[in-house]
C-alpha cells in the first residue's frame, strides 16, 4: 500500500468471404450467311469455372486489460491521469485514492473520474483499533463517509484496512487477531447500508514466508479481492510476485481478483517486466491492474515506480496485444 503519513477488443476478423461467381455465357454471334451455304453450327460457350471463395484467416482476439493508476497529482488535476492513459493507449478505468482517518470523500477526484468514465477505488485507513471499530467507536466518521459516497452516486470500490496479512500496520498480523479484524470488517460494511454504489474489496498483500495465511484474509461478504504486489528484485516475474497469492485466494473463493496496487522498480527492470505483468493479468483473468505511478524515493520496497517513456511504450504494446 502507498505509504502516507504512516507508511479491438479487436473485432474477430470474421473470415470475410467473397462469394464465387460464374461468368455469364458469351453472347451468341449472329452473322449473315449466303443462301446456298449451310451455316456451321455454333459452338456453345463453356461456362467459366466458379471462382473459389476467398477467405481471410481469422485474427485471434486479445482479452482487454482494464487499466488503473495512482498519480500523486490526481487530487488537484486530472492531467497526469489523462496523460497516463494516452501514453498507455487506452483510457484509465480505475483511479485509486488513499484516505487517512477522518479524511472526507474526495469530491473533485470523484467528479473527474466520473466525467472521464473511470471508477474510483478508495483505500480507507482505519482510525483506531479493530476492537474499537467493531464496537462502533468510529461510526460517526463511517456514517458520514457512507453518506458522501451515496450522494456521489457513481460506482466506488471501497477497501478498508489493507494488507493485514503483513506485519507493518497495527491492524495487521500479528498485532491484531483475525477474529477482531473480521468483526471490524463486518461492522464497517454494515454502516454503508443503502450505499448501493459501493463495491467492497478486501486488499491482501502478496504472500511471503512469514505472512499470515492468505485464506484468513479472504473476508466474508466482500465482492472482490485485491492483491498489492510489486516487482522489487532482479528475476521477479508475474508468477513469483502474484502467482501464489492468486492461487491461495482462488482456493477458497471464486470472486473476482484485481491487481489492486503494483509497480515495477528499476532493480527488476521495467522494460522487460511490463509485458510480463500485462500478460499475467490477462492470463489469470484479473479484473484489472492499478499501477502506482509514483517515485517513493529510495529503498528496496519504496523505489521509483514511475514508468519510463520506454516502459510506457512497452505498456501500450502489451495492452494492445502486440
Amino acid at each position: 500500500m502507498r505509504i502516507k503519513a504512516i507508511a479491438a477488443a479487436l473485432a474477430t476478423v470474421a473470415g470475410l468471404t467473397v462469394a464465387g461467381c460464374s461468368s455469364p455465357p458469351a453472347a451468341t454471334r449472329s452473322a449473315s450467311t449466303p443462301a446456298a451455304a449451310t451455316p456451321a453450327p455454333s459452338k456453345p460457350a463453356s461456362p467459366a469455372k466458379p471462382t473459389a471463395p476467398v477467405t481471410t484467416a481469422p485474427t485471434a482476439t486479445v482479452a482487454p486489460v482494464a487499466l488503473g493508476v495512482y498519480e500523486p497529482s490526481e487530487g488537484n488535476s486530472w492531467a497526469d491521469v489523462q496523460a497516463f492513459g494516452e501514453q498507455a493507449g487506452q483510457p484509465v478505468k480505475y483511479v485509486v485514492t488513499y484516505l487517512n482517518a477522518s479524511d472526507p470523500f474526495p469530491q473533485r477526484l470523484g467528479q473527474d473520474a466520473a466525467a472521464h468514465g473511470a471508477e474510483l477505488i478508495v483505500q480507507l485507513q482505519p482510525a483506531m483499533s479493530m476492537a474499537r471499530v467493531a464496537a462502533g467507536d468510529d461510526d460517526a466518521y463511517l456514517d458520514s463517509l457512507a453518506a458522501q459516497i451515496r450522494a456521489y452516486g457513481h460506482p466506488v470500490i471501497v477497501s478498508w484496512a489493507a494488507e493485514a496479512n503483513g506485519d507493518w500496520y497495527y491492524w495487521g498480523a500479528p498485532h491484531t487477531s483475525i477474529t477482531d479484524y473480521r468483526a471490524a470488517w463486518a461492522h464497517v460494511m454494515s454502516r454503508f447500508t443503502g450505499a448501493g454504489n459501493v463495491t467492497w474489496m478486501a486488499t491482501i498483500n502478496r504472500t511471503y514466508a512469514s505472512a499470515a495465511p492468505t485464506s484468513e484474509y479472504v473476508i466474508p461478504g466482500v465482492d472482490m479481492y485485491g492483491i498489492d504486489a510489486y516487482y522489487t528484485f532482479p528475476g521477479d516475474d508475474f508468477q513469483t510476485v502474484f502467482g501464489d497469492t492468486i492461487a491461495q485466494i482462488k482456493a477458497v473463493t471464486d470472486k473476482p481478483i484485481m491487481a489492486s496496487e503494483t509497480g515495477i522498480g528499476s532493480v527488476a527492470g521495467q522494460v522487460k517486466s511490463v509485458p510480463d505483468l500485462v500478460a499475467g493479468v490477462r492470463a489469470n483473468h484479473l479484473t484489472g491492474m492499478v499501477y502506482l505511478n509514483e517515485d517513493q524515493g529510495a529503498g528496496q520496497y519504496h523505489q521509483n515506480w514511475r514508468l519510463s517513456p520506454t516502459a510506457l511504450k512497452e505498456l501500450r504494446t502489451a495492452l494492445s496485444g502486440g
